[in-house]
C-alpha cells in the first residue's frame, strides 16, 4: 500500500513539475523564476519567444514583459525596432503565467 501511494506521489509530481516553455534560460524576476526560451525564427520570416513566469516574477504580465523585453533587446542588436505581430497568454499549472510572443524585426 504505501509503495503505491509513494510511486503516485512521485509519477503526478513528475508530470506536473515541467515547464510550459523550452526552458533555455532561467532568471530570477523580482522574488520569482522565469524560465525562457530562445528566439526562434518562424517560417515565415517572423520570431517567436516564450515565457513561463511564476506568481512572485508577476505570473501572466511579468512573462509578457519578459518577452516584449527579449524580444526588443534581439531586434535592437540587429539596429532593428520591434513590431508586435501576436501575443499569447495561457497559465501553467493553473499558477505560472505563459507569454508567447510573435514578433518581426522592421
Amino acid at each position: 500500500m504505501k509503495t503505491s501511494i509513494i510511486t503516485t506521489t512521485i509519477l503526478i509530481g513528475s508530470l506536473l513539475s515541467g515547464c510550459a516553455v523550452q526552458n533555455d534560460k532561467t532568471q530570477f524576476q523580482g522574488l520569482g523564476l522565469t524560465y525562457q526560451s530562445d528566439v526562434k525564427k518562424l517560417e515565415n520570416g517572423d520570431y517567436l519567444t516564450e515565457v513561463d513566469a511564476a506568481p512572485a516574477a508577476g505570473r501572466i504580465q511579468g512573462a509578457i514583459g519578459t518577452a516584449t523585453k527579449k524580444a526588443s533587446d534581439f531586434c535592437r542588436v540587429q539596429n532593428k525596432s520591434m513590431k508586435e505581430v501576436k501575443t499569447e497568454i495561457d497559465t501553467h499549472l493553473l499558477v505560472n503565467g505563459v507569454a508567447r510572443l510573435t514578433f518581426k524585426c522592421i
